[in-house]
């Protein structure tokens, strides 16, 4: 009787194993991910970028805006670092560099005034807040300094215009250290001493980069 039953018991162990191997899921190919204690989101990094351009020149009266500006492609570079600090909180500073294609005429009646946009350079700080592990929202704020190359009566000159640098974005760390980069940029500028004085002067840009952290 004892036989009978480890007999019976055998078999039924026997049925079941393929049945339990039919159950299991096929094996999954392991996922690419970062290593342990690394974070995509922080680290040194460098970028290039590039996008819409707009610099504008405006006053206000009696609440209503009165402008002229030119459009034109932003294209530039920047490094910098970025720290955690806490889970969801990361906090950095930057250096930019960057050029534009904005070159305009104007006929003044007495004269023709032309403008170049030339190279702005600018750094500040930033903080960002983790959205997941791969992506943040930041914004940005710093100092700028802007050359304008400008031509009139014959004569070529430039302007430095110093000011505020301002901005907010979103980042997705694609993995293996890359990253891409969605981002709205605004500086603000001072004008005593310059051909925009008693103006606004401003230069506000769109921009889309590709980037790498070391």
């Amino acid at each position: 009787m004892l036989k009978f039953v480890a007999a019976i018991g055998a078999a039924v162990i026997a049925l079941a194993q393929p049945a339990a191997a039919q159950d299991m899921p096929p094996p999954v190919a392991p996922e690419l991910t970062d290593a342990p204690g690394d974070d995509p989101l922080s680290g040194f990094r460098f970028e290039a970028s590039a996008g819409y351009d707009r610099l504008e020149a405006y006053y206000i009266e009696d609440d209503t805006k009165y402008y002229d500006g030119a459009n034109g492609i932003r294209y530039g570079s920047e490094i910098g670092y970025d720290a955690a600090i806490g889970r969801n909180v990361l906090l950095g500073g930057y250096v930019a560099y960057s050029g534009s294609s904005v070159d305009r005429c104007d006929d003044l009646d007495y004269f023709v005034l032309c403008q170049k946009a030339g190279n702005e350079i600018s750094g500040g700080a930033r903080i960002g807040g983790r959205i997941g592990r791969r992506a943040q929202m930041y914004g940005k704020i710093g100092y700028s300094q802007l050359k304008l190359n400008l031509s009139a009566f014959g004569d070529d000159f430039d302007e430095t215009y110093k000011g505020v640098q301002f901005g907010f974005g979103g980042e997705y760390a694609m993995g293996n250290g890359a990253y891409v980069k969605a981002e709205f940029v605004g500086s603000s500028f001072g004008t005593n001493n310059t051909i925009y004085e008693d103006l606004n002067f401003e230069r506000r840009s769109v921009v889309v980069g590709l980037g790498y952290r070391f």
